[in-house]
């Protein structure tokens, strides 16, 4: 009997649920959006049964496409959302609030206070990064204060907390088992990085217990069976792990130094670091990559949520472009920018300058822009938001980048991907399969139960094209002048708003 790994790709927006044979081909795959909560401007809220509820009616989709029984599957692997969390009752399985995500910016007051005393930095340098909304215990802490179920649940002992991984296996287990693997407690803002454990004296001062946490453990091993009833026999899940380590796992960057770029949504940097735990001062994230066996395996990760906002909005708000893929067909259409350079700050710029009054613009505009030289100024635009964070990274470590691989629906435009090539300086190199994320937790999941090996992964990864620089440094160095020189007068833009005087 033929055997095959399944895995949950719960994102930020979609379920996918997949099947991979043994030679880490995609045999059937299902996936669905599922429902954006707005209740405010600075808030994202997601209904975890909703996700719950879909997670399982993908995976019994994909079993059914396949013709595939729960008895041929030897192993379900998870990956997910990071930092997006909730409460749950322990007795009736019912979230006691819509979980919070990543997004949400409702804590961003309580993080100022929290970053302009003591606690910022003491908490920076134990847990990697800092202090910020997306941080699950400032979630956690909101969720006490505001929700008085939640608080009344946690003083008697009948509720539970975790990210969407913990969640998901709970359930599936029939609360079996209450855990959350290295790789998700990292970006948590809760665990300690070079002790492994709760910062409970950190915690301590948002009046949380580490009580209702779940428990911390490798992120491929024995999560336990699904229940019985759910896709018709138990399938033991053998891999949890965070959508962005995931991702850097599968496309084999495992020496120091090696780095993978997601361009979706968001564009993140993650920068294989191995078993050294650097703890940036250079406004990057350290998190943990994975933990197999008794090793850890760190990251350096730098992260823009504005990159793909920009392309979004070219679509959607200045309606230049239908979808994000088409960008590449309308810049081509320009030789160059003919000067403007735009910068993708719709929202605040993150590293290494944490600017959030920081606002988009477009500098150089004349009579002679159109369309094409605005679309092509957008793309050139994520991409010296890359170098800024990749500069960030050589000034932390010394390691000149120099190989990446990229990853995401925007990895498609081969355009970005030669820009890239060109402002890095870098080899790009672009793999067949970019929804590495999903690969990533089937490898770590099959891992688990012997289906593969470490050694089984080295020629698992088809590049399916490589891009090199077309420029001169000469060129390079005066292009990104140009970008720093827009970028610094971007910066506090919002600060003081301008006021009509009566």
């Amino acid at each position: 009997m033929k055997k095959y790994v399944l895995v949950i790709s719960a994102g930020a927006n979609e379920i996918k649920a997949s099947i991979y044979d043994k030679n880490f081909n995609i045999i059937a795959k299902a996936f669905e959006k599922f429902t954006q909560f707005t209740p405010e401007n600075d808030r994202v809220e997601h209904d975890a049964m909703e996700i719950y509820d879909k997670s399982v009616k993908l995976c019994k989709k994909a079993m059914t496409d396949s013709n595939i029984e729960a008895d041929e599957i030897i192993s379900l692997g998870i990956t997910n959302q990071r930092s997006t969390c909730l409460v749950w009752d322990k007795n009736t399985g019912e979230p006691l609030y819509h979980a919070i995500t990543w997004q949400d910016n409702r804590t961003y007051a309580k993080c100022r206070e929290i970053n302009a005393g003591p606690w910022g930095e003491r908490a920076r340098k134990a847990m990697g990064w800092k202090v910020s909304p997306a941080y699950s215990s400032l979630t956690l802490n909101w969720y006490i204060e505001n929700v008085p179920l939640i608080k009344e649940k946690i003083r008697a002992g009948e509720a539970l907390f975790g990210t969407i991984d913990t969640w998901l296996i709970w359930k599936l287990t029939g609360g079996k088992k209450h855990v959350v693997s290295y790789s998700n407690a990292s970006l948590m803002g809760s665990f300690k990085l070079k002790t492994e454990s709760w910062y409970t004296e950190f915690l301590d001062t948002l009046e949380i217990s580490t009580e209702i946490y779940p428990e911390v453990v490798n992120d491929t091993g024995d999560f336990g069976e699904t229940k019985k009833e759910i896709f018709g026999g138990e399938i033991s899940i053998g891999s949890d792990i965070g959508d962005q380590q995931a991702a850097l796992f599968a496309v084999c960057c495992n020496t120091r130094g090696t780095c993978k770029i997601m361009n979706q949504a968001v564009s993140i940097i993650d920068i294989y670091m191995g078993n050294e735990c650097v703890i940036s001062d250079f406004g990057l994230n350290t998190v943990i990559a994975w933990k197999i066996g008794k090793k850890t395996e760190y990251a350096l990760e730098g992260f823009d949520s504005e990159t793909g906002s920009v392309l979004q909005w070219l679509q959607e708000g200045l309606g230049i472009i239908s979808n994000s893929l088409e960008s590449e067909m309308i810049a081509r259409s320009a030789e160059d920018t003919n000067g403007v350079y735009f910068i993708p700050a719709l929202a605040g710029i993150s590293v290494p300058y944490h600017d959030s009054f920081a606002r988009g613009t477009i500098f150089g505009i004349n009579r002679g822009t159109t369309n094409a030289h605005l679309v092509r100024a957008a793309l050139e635009g994520i991409v010296y938001r890359l170098k800024d964070i990749l500069d960030a990274v050589e000034k932390e470590t010394w390691i000149k980048i120099d190989y990446i691989r990229v990853v995401g629906t925007d990895a498609k435009n081969d355009l970005l991907s030669q820009m890239m090539a060109d402002m890095l300086n870098a080899w790009v190199d672009r793999p067949f399969l970019i929804e590495a994320d999903s690969l990533g937790a089937a490898q770590l999941a099959g891992l688990a139960t012997g289906f593969w090996t470490v050694e089984d992964f080295h020629d698992s990864l088809k590049i399916e094209k490589s891009f090199e620089s077309e420029i001169t440094e000469e060129e390079r160095t005066v292009k990104y002048a140009g970008w720093c020189e827009a970028l610094n007068r971007s910066l506090g833009w919002n600060h003081t708003p301008y006021k009509k005087e009566n």
